[in-house]
C-alpha cells in the first residue's frame, strides 16, 4: 500500500481530514470552534505534518520555482 492509498484509507473511514495546506489555507474547523475562537477561547486543532523532510523541502522548491507569489 503506498501513503497516498493508506492516507485515503483514513480519510474514507472518518480518522483524518483531506489533505490541506495549513500555511495558505488554514486548518479546517467546524461552526462550534470558529464560534469558542471568536468568544475568546482557544480550541486545540491537532494537527500531524505528513510526508517527510525530504518532500517538504521539494514541496517548498516547486512552489519557489513556480514564482506564485
Amino acid at each position: 500500500m503506498t501513503f497516498e492509498q493508506w492516507l485515503q484509507v483514513g480519510v474514507e473511514n472518518g480518522f483524518c481530514s483531506e489533505s490541506f495546506c495549513n500555511t495558505h489555507d488554514g486548518s479546517p474547523t467546524g461552526e462550534k470552534e470558529e464560534r469558542l475562537w471568536e468568544e475568546g477561547y482557544d480550541p486545540c486543532v491537532h494537527m500531524v505534518r505528513l510526508g517527510n523532510l525530504a518532500i517538504w523541502e521539494q514541496d517548498a522548491q516547486d512552489y519557489a520555482q513556480a514564482d506564485v507569489h
